[in-house]
């Protein structure tokens, strides 16, 4: 399931975390803070416990009665089908997994939680060709009574493909890591075309406008708005290199609304990506990287920025 509904598990543990405890006593908003800190840490242990490609290690934050649905794979729970599913993910070739928190809520209870996370996954194909699946995921934690956050539903959802006029396999967009947090996952499928060399990109012009639809305009000026959107979140923009930026598509974001039954909506749009590269504090390229962008007319309404490498400036409060 790529689209609607999020998985059905997670959605019932999410009523019971902040519906059916309330005859238990509320903790302030502070008293709550010290518990998102311990299940934030507890996630980003769990992302470096990932790499390692280790079952055991992916295991251990599991409860024992964790309802779990990996990528591209069936709903799981019990001890032997949690350990072949997590087997089945980690064994695939080249694997490698990478995620961070979107948003976090803590029940009043001060004793669960949910954590929104984007997740990016990367492994060979059968042929050897390097794939990527990009997405959100769920995640409810309770504490145990050793004290110890546990993970009790983890809910995968991939990005989902949108079909453009023509096209026969379009590809999910790249998933974001820094900038300001957003669940929106635009997705498009991006013209096929060889890369120029990162000092010579190739302007097309703008391009005719579109007639008015749910889309909106076509963005005329979209790789200037690119090129200041840089200039204004790199660490160093005099260091970028750009090596494509591709003209626009119709295409739209996916958001997740609602707090007891949380639904997908969509924003559309025009999406435009840019591949490029720039250096990080440590004075280093970071590689290239695929930015994508989706634009109202002249206006960026949402950016989706892959994993971070340290190449964009933290925010300054207004």
């Amino acid at each position: 399931m790529r689209n609607g509904l999020l998985a059905l598990p997670a959605i019932l543990a999410f009523n019971s975390l902040f519906v059916c405890r309330s005859s238990l006593s509320s903790a302030s908003a502070a008293d709550l803070w010290p518990v998102e800190a311990t299940v934030r840490k507890a996630d980003a242990d769990w992302a470096v416990a990932a790499n390692s490609t280790r079952v055991d290690a992916w295991l251990a934050f599991y409860a024992a009665d964790a309802v779990v649905r990996l990528p591209n794979d069936n709903l799981a729970s019990g001890k032997e089908l949690l350990r072949q599913t997590v087997t089945r993910l980690l064994g695939l070739p080249h694997v490698s997994v990478a995620w961070r928190p979107i948003k976090v809520e803590v029940a009043p209870s001060g004793d669960q939680a949910l954590l929104l996370d984007s997740f990016e996954l990367r492994f060979s194909g059968p042929r050897g060709a390097p794939v990527s699946d990009r997405g959100r995921r769920l995640e409810i934690w309770r504490k145990q009574a050793d004290g110890a956050w546990k993970c009790i539903v983890d809910a995968w959802n991939l990005d989902e493909a949108v079909e453009a006029p023509g096209v026969a396999a379009p590809t999910v967009a790249a998933a974001p890591a820094v900038a300001p947090p957003s669940v929106a996952a635009p997705v498009v499928a991006p013209p096929t075309q060889a890369s120029p060399s990162p000092a010579a990109i190739t302007e097309t012009g703008p391009p005719k406008p579109a007639p008015a639809t749910k889309y909106g305009e076509a963005p005329a000026y979209y790789q200037d708005t690119i090129r200041k959107y840089f200039l204004k979140h790199l660490k160093y923009p005099d260091s970028i290199q750009y090596r494509e930026i591709t003209n626009p598509e119709q295409g739209y974001t996916t958001g997740v609304t609602g707090t007891l039954l949380m639904r997908e909506t969509r924003t559309y749009g025009w999406t435009v990506k840019a591949t490029v590269n720039a250096k990080n504090s440590p004075d280093t390229y970071v590689g290239f990287k695929t930015y994508t962008f989706l634009f109202r007319g002249e206006k960026i309404v949402d950016a989706r920025l892959p994993l971070p490498g340290g190449e964009i400036a933290e925010p300054t409060p207004d």
